[in-house]
């Protein structure tokens, strides 16, 4: 599954910011990867936390392989800390895993949990949990459930798409959140082209 956007919310883009506008008519249809399920998406959350992105894949292929090849609640529950630490994680980071599991199940959360929360209330939420911070949460928000709104200020590669892409030599909040209010209510869309923008300019 891709991340959903068509011609409306990149016409709202170009309109509000030129030299954004220009560089997603060059770039074209950036697709994006998102996982449906919650409690799945999380846990890549929690993994990707502090490691590169094939460090991060590799240690979610051995939980799934350890899960049977389908992760959930009820299969990290079962696990011993000392397995899931066999996977190339921390014991901190194997403890939240399960701490996550235990919330879901208590919970009883499925796929429509999350839908008639605001993006505020959901940060709110999952930021009470261990190993889950503000920047999880907003990715969570974006790669799971695909709100629409998502400029997170905790987030490197989108700072640096914004300072390569403007010129700037750095980004204090104040700037940042001009922009976000400036991209909203399709800031995640944004958010798409500055990573772009950012990977394309890694050095």
């Amino acid at each position: 599954m891709i991340f959903e956007y068509g011609k409306k919310e990149a016409a709202y883009l170009r309109k509000k910011d030129e030299a954004l506008g220009a560089y997603m008519k060059k770039r074209g249809f950036v697709g994006r990867k998102v996982e449906a399920d919650p409690f799945q998406a999380l846990t890549r959350q929690i993994i990707a936390q502090q490691i590169n992105g094939k460090a991060a894949e590799a240690v979610y292929n051995r939980v799934q392989a350890l899960c049977r090849n389908e992760i959930s609640e009820r299969a990290i529950i079962s696990l011993e800390i000392e397995e899931l630490r066999s996977c190339g994680m921390s014991e901190r980071k194997a403890r939240n895993l399960q701490d996550l599991a235990r919330y879901f199940s208590e919970k009883n959360i499925t796929g429509s949990y999350f839908l008639q929360k605001s993006d505020e209330e959901i940060i709110a939420e999952l930021t009470g949990l261990s190993g889950i911070g503000v920047w999880t949460a907003e990715m969570f928000l974006l790669f799971s459930l695909q709100r629409k709104n998502i400029l997170s200020y905790g987030d490197y590669g989108i700072k640096k798409g914004l300072c390569l892409l403007h010129d700037l030599g750095q980004m204090d909040k104040k700037t940042f959140m001009a922009f976000k209010e400036l991209y909203s209510p399709y800031a995640s869309i944004a958010s798409l082209y500055l990573w772009e923008i950012a990977n394309e300019n890694q050095k």
